[in-house]
């Protein structure tokens, strides 16, 4: 048997090497999501809606906007999901680093504020936001699906 081919379930061969093309087209297609919050649960939270909606994936999480623009260094995401108020770099000024170093990847605030509350240049540096309560599978695959235009 070559190398690149190994035992398959019904006594033939697979060759790995196609498996590997296979499994780089589906990681390609999926959107990669960093959740960044200083709050495991929420984390959690938001990671266990990402698992539930097709076409997500969790790339990473992170603790604070500074653990985000390292991870960003050395990964490849699609979306970030932020909270606003962490300790260390917040959620703003984290967003406007990625926002500057990363323009294609969506940013989207997230916070128990209403966006009334919220700085005045916090939309104005591209990232998204959206209420923490009303987060949820459909509103992930809206975020991606209009670049973040809908509305919560």
């Amino acid at each position: 048997m070559r190398p690149e081919n190994r035992p398959d379930s019904d006594g033939g061969t697979t060759d790995t090497a196609a498996l590997e093309c296979d499994d780089q087209l589906v990681d390609q297609q999926l959107v990669r999501v960093l959740v960044v919050d200083d709050l495991p649960s929420f984390r959690r939270a938001v990671a266990g809606v990402i698992a539930v909606v097709d076409g997500f994936v969790l790339a990473g999480e992170a603790t604070s906007g500074e653990e985000a623009l390292d991870f960003l260094a050395a990964h490849t995401v699609g979306m970030v999901l932020m909270d606003v108020n962490m300790p260390g770099m917040g959620g703003l000024e984290a967003a406007r680093r990625i926002r500057c170093g990363h323009p294609d990847v969506t940013v989207v605030l997230l916070s128990v504020n209403n966006t009334e509350d919220l700085p005045r240049d916090a939309m104005v540096m591209g990232a998204h936001y959206r209420h923490k309560d009303r987060f949820g599978p459909d509103e992930l695959e809206a975020l991606w699906s209009d670049g973040g235009r809908a509305e919560s």
